[in-house]
């Protein structure tokens, strides 16, 4: 078996030279070296023994992504948060493993089984953030938390979005809105979107009826809800969700935006191939899963203190929204 000395010795460096090029850690070690022990790797055939070395240091290349159960890597969103993660990590020497939880407790577990070298949080993980932290020493990252813990956080400007959302309709001559969400009691992301949404409403001296306040899966239920109101126009808090209703308005033979015109968040990449193509705010998804990795990579090797970044959104101004 080829070790980390065999290739030391063939390319007349240090062990630990060669240890820094085998964990993509180049700060140290000239572009010509470490090119040249890269290929003494490739020709021996070496492959790090990454589980014995966690067995005998308790420390791993493990990052842990953690997302909701309920929102595992088919929703849209977090598959673009992980298709920019798992890359990105890997090139600097670090492997993921994504796993779906709920709790604390499944958290704890899982930290500790693997003794993972840091992990992101991909979701809502509010009611668990002190006690998370207070378990584990290891870097935590929180993506789009409102927890007031001094944690690190990578998040958007909610509000704005929700006011930009409502400043659109109103542009367009929308005097009568709804607003759509789910689990608004629970989440501060849509409540900090309907703020900003409200907000936006007000300044122009409109109001939002309660029962246009929807709070419910995108169904006929809601469809229902808004066929009968005389609104135009809805804001709902996420793309997937817009076009579930805009998919459902068409089944009934309704027409967007000519009847009902909808703005929809995230700009995910199905809303430009929508028809009609989704107006939506857009927030920049693989920056903030590369901030969310680089404040990681950052805590692991220099323990830096915890920082918590707020990334801009703008409108993205599609085919959605009719002027009246």
């Amino acid at each position: 078996m080829v070790t980390l000395k065999d290739i030391a010795k063939k390319a007349n460096v240090s062990v630990m030279t060669v240890s820094r090029v085998v964990n993509g850690n180049y700060s140290k070690v000239s572009k010509a070296t470490a090119e040249k022990i890269q290929t003494i790797i490739d020709d021996l055939g070496y492959v790090p023994n990454y589980s014995a070395r966690s067995l005998s240091s308790k420390k791993t290349n493990i990052v842990a992504i953690i997302l909701r159960s309920d929102s595992m890597p088919d929703d849209p969103y977090n598959a673009k948060m992980l298709t920019t993660i798992i890359p990105y990590l890997q090139e600097r020497g670090y492997f993921s493993m994504v796993v779906g939880l709920d709790s604390f407790d499944q958290v704890n577990k899982h930290l500790k089984a693997w003794h993972a070298a840091g992990a992101i949080f991909l979701g809502l993980f509010e009611e668990d953030v002190l006690s998370i932290k207070k378990e584990h020493e290891i870097p935590l990252i929180f993506t789009d938390s409102y927890h007031e813990t001094y944690i690190s956080n990578v998040g958007i400007d909610d509000f704005k979005g929700g006011y930009l959302a409502g400043k659109h309709f109103i542009d367009n001559g929308h005097t009568k809105l709804a607003f759509a969400t789910y689990g608004l009691d629970k989440s501060p992301i849509s409540q900090a979107r309907f703020k900003g949404f409200k907000s936006a409403l007000k300044e122009a001296g409109l109001t939002l009826d309660d029962s246009l306040i929807m709070n419910d899966h995108i169904d006929e239920h809601i469809a229902n809800q808004l066929i009968k109101s005389d609104a135009t126009g809805i804001f709902i808090t996420a793309d997937k969700l817009a076009l579930d209703l805009i998919n459902v308005l068409q089944a009934r033979d309704y027409n967007v935006p000519k009847d009902y015109s909808v703005i929809g968040f995230d700009n995910l990449p199905y809303g430009l191939y929508a028809s009609p193509q989704l107006t939506t705010i857009s927030q920049d998804i693989s920056v903030k899963a590369t901030i969310a990795c680089d404040m990681l990579l950052k805590n692991i090797n220099t323990g830096s203190n915890p920082e918590k970044v707020t990334l801009d959104v703008k409108l993205e101004k599609r085919q959605s929204v009719k002027s009246r």
